[in-house]
């Protein structure tokens, strides 16, 4: 894979996180707004926020 393939590559995948953070965080509030009650989209949302910058804190650490 060449260098301009790998920066597409992370971008792709930084656009879909923002895609997939930006939906769960919508559908976490539209549902706690009817429901009163946080299902499981918020969870799902805050365990890919706090896997993302666990792995963001390790992979910056061995540089």
């Amino acid at each position: 894979m060449t260098d301009i393939e790998k920066r597409n590559s992370k971008k792709a995948a930084q656009f879909g996180f923002f895609f997939y953070s930006v939906t769960l965080l919508a559908h976490s509030i539209y549902s706690y707004i009817n429901n009163a009650v946080l299902n499981s989209s918020f969870y799902i949302l805050m365990a890919g926020l706090v896997i993302f910058f666990i792995c963001e804190f390790i992979f910056n650490k061995k540089r």
